[in-house]
């Protein structure tokens, strides 16, 4: 069946434009059935559309272009859509200089074959009209397709300069007035808005130096010198002006200008001002000063109103100031400390370290020898200083307190005895030195591709069948908090907003690749390909050896996925249901190939079970941090896990998922089920290789274990 694509388009763009993009209006049925236009049941906006949606989008393409399509017509062509536009919006993303509104990408035959050899599909933006992207694509996928413009990798902050204070949040999350910061209350009225600003940047690392009360005082001086500044700027006193004697022994000389004449007493009048003693001496002959006396004197009337209007400015100005003054010193008289303890933040990180054991592991998730050995690292190697009032330890107990617990800038007030302003601070400085050492932490050994991991060399369950394993691959989703406006893309098939994580883990429960913040809606297949795809990213890819991925990943060269079908069990819980032990065993090659598959990916739900059971923030991450500083976290969780790993010696945590009882909680990965059956994307060698050696796995798998 043809129709007119363009027609459908501006049906498409109508529709999704009258009803905000989230709703379609319909006519009530006598059964009020409610239009849901991408909602779910408890009517929020995701990035697809629901049945009602789509038959809602039938009827109103019917009414506006008379053409009766199918449900599975408008499925593919809108899928198609947004699979062009995902590829067009990498393209102009990734390149740099090429963004912007185009018909006609004008690159040289070497770029575009470089790029046609990075993704094939890319050929069909070579020499081809290209105005529909921005112009009708753009609009429909712009706000509700996943397209990874905030991720981060921990690659990106090696070498990282200092915080940067404006992106930092929760300043204001605190009830006291901070006088214990270099900025001052008022600021002198002739200062420039850069001294402003760099003044400003430089408050978080020039920490005071003086008391409270010099500071104070400093503040109640400066707005005096601003009151001095304004009623004197005009005369400066480095500068002596003529005085009225000078001028009038010269005007006695002229002609008309005798003493008690009329003009006479006007120059005097005049003369009472020191810019017209000024400008009357500035001439060199009589003659000019004459004519000057002669026009000053016409504009002396209209000019007393316009004295008289600025002397008024300067009363009202410095009657103003004078109450500021009063209410400073009401308020500084009046005001009631906030944070009043006599237990200091550091008597408290003191008290933890050295008292019992589980004090500092229940408040901070680290054994003491970790925690110390930790602040060491980071003061040492990525930067971390103390500040004259806020020890390492102090720093470094900010934040994570803040991380394990999820705690809010108030309540981690009260255990430090500190104002929100320096929780706040202290935080984003402790995130920056972390994830300067996520750089050198979430990394594979140096030889990973070369070595048979203990973990399977010593388990006859995988070895010798997956001897050649070096690690698990998935992708995990922790709660995001975004903008209202943005909430669509973030939105996936869990009903609310999340960021989509891939990792990559090995046997020993680290991470060694993380890519996070990618947008929930984002498919971890896509993720996957865009990582291959990205040299940049310092993806560690695997050379004769493979990781094992799960159903929703390709099954290619370097990474071995699961039998597929409906009739074949994969996940673990599959193969625990069932009255009988023969019911729950495995049947035939594919299932136990899946079963032994499962049983040795399930390192990485292991891996993620320990990462978000200890750090509860994780589960709930506050709505004041940005989204970019969301990602960090995860990021800097990641490396404190992999520090925990590396350098304690015995962790809680770690030691319960290495039992076989250990039952990480699941819904935060895929387990959907795969049908085995025809596919859309090509096959290559790759594929073919991998199925074969998948193939004699399970081969081994019968001939040596049944």
């Amino acid at each position: 069946m043809s129709f007119n694509f363009d027609k459908i388009m501006k049906s498409f763009r109508r529709i999704m434009d009258e009803n905000n993009t989230t709703n379609v209006d319909c006519e009530t049925s006598l059964k009020m059935k409610k239009p849901k236009f991408g909602w779910d049941n408890r009517r929020k906006a995701t990035s697809s559309f629901d049945k009602i949606g789509w038959e809602n989008i039938q009827r109103r393409i019917k009414e506006k272009t008379g053409y009766s399509l199918e449900k599975k017509q408008l499925t593919n062509k809108w899928e198609n859509m947004k699979k062009e536009w995902k590829l067009y919006d990498r393209l102009m993303r990734l390149e740099t200089g090429l963004g912007g509104t185009r018909s006609l990408i004008d690159a040289s035959s070497e770029w575009w074959e470089e790029k046609i050899k990075e993704n094939k599909d890319y050929v069909k933006f070579r020499n081809t009209d290209l105005s529909i992207f921005d112009e009708k694509y753009a609009f429909l996928f712009r706000d509700s397709v996943a397209v990874g413009d905030q991720t981060m990798t921990p690659l990106q902050f090696q070498n990282n300069s200092n915080p940067n204070e404006e992106n930092m949040e929760g300043k204001g999350d605190s009830d006291e007035i901070n006088l214990d910061d270099d900025e001052p209350l008022f600021t002198s009225l002739n200062e420039s808005s850069s001294s402003k600003r760099k003044r400003s940047k430089s408050v978080s690392n020039n920490h005071p130096t003086k008391s409270k009360n010099s500071i104070y005082e400093e503040k109640v001086d400066a707005l005096l010198d601003a009151i001095s500044s304004k009623s004197t700027q005009t005369y400066p006193q480095n500068n002596p002006s003529p005085t009225i004697a000078d001028c009038m022994a010269i005007v006695i000389k002229f002609p008309d200008f005798r003493e008690g004449s009329n003009n006479f007493s006007q120059a005097l009048f005049v003369f009472t001002k020191k810019q017209n003693r000024e400008a009357f001496m500035f001439p060199t002959t009589d003659e000019a000063k004459m004519e000057f006396l002669k026009m000053d004197s016409d504009d002396s009337n209209s000019s007393n109103d316009n004295e008289e209007c600025v002397m008024e400015e300067d009363r009202e100005f410095e009657m103003l100031c004078g109450l500021a003054l009063k209410g400073i010193i009401l308020a500084r008289n009046l005001r009631t400390p906030c944070h009043t303890s006599d237990r200091t933040g550091h008597m408290f990180i003191t008290e933890v370290l050295n008292g019992h054991r589980r004090r500092c592991y229940e408040l901070f998730r680290l054994n003491v020898p970790v925690f110390r050995q930790l602040c060491l690292d980071l003061a040492t190697n990525y930067g971390l200083q103390q500040s004259r009032k806020v020890s390492i330890e102090e720093s470094v107990g900010i934040f994570l307190m803040t991380l394990a617990h999820g705690c809010s800038n108030r309540f981690v007030q009260e255990f430090f005895n500190h104002s929100g302003e320096t929780i706040h601070r202290h935080f984003h400085t402790v995130l920056e030195a972390v994830l300067k050492l996520s750089a050198d932490i979430i990394k594979p050994d140096a030889n990973y591709n070369d070595d048979v991991p203990e973990y399977i060399l010593n388990n006859p369950r995988y070895y010798p069948m997956f001897k050649d394993c070096i690690g698990a691959i998935d992708g995990t989703h922790v709660r995001a908090s975004v903008p209202q406006k943005d909430e669509v893309k973030y939105i996936g098939r869990k009903g609310y907003a999340t960021q989509n994580i891939m990792a990559v883990c090995d046997f020993n429960m680290c991470f060694t690749f993380v890519w996070a913040g990618w947008e929930g809606t984002a498919h971890d297949t896509r993720i996957f390909n865009e990582a291959l795809q990205r040299p940049n990213l310092n993806f560690p890819y695997p050379t004769d050896k493979y990781y094992v991925v799960d159903a929703g990943y390709p099954n290619t060269r370097g990474y071995l996925a699961p039998y597929k079908g409906t009739n074949i069990r994969y996940h673990l819980p599959d193969f625990r249901r069932g009255h009988t032990a023969a019911i729950r065993e495995p049947r035939g090659p594919k299932e136990k190939f899946n079963y032994l598959h499962s049983s040795l990916r399930n390192i990485i739900e292991r891996t993620f079970g320990v990462w978000k059971a200890r750090w509860a923030l994780l589960r709930d991450m506050h709505v004041n941090y940005k989204y970019k500083n969301q990602v960090k976290i995860v990021i800097a969780s990641m490396a404190i896990h992999n520090y925990i790993r590396k350098v304690g010696r015995f962790d809680e945590a770690f030691n319960r998922a290495q039992q076989e009882s250990y039952n990480p909680v699941r819904g935060d990965t895929s387990s959907d089920v795969y049908e085995e059956g025809p596919s859309t994307r090509r096959t290559s060698n790759d594929d073919l290789y991998m199925a074969a050696r998948r193939d004699i796995i399970a081969q081994d798998i019968i001939t040596l274990r049944y």
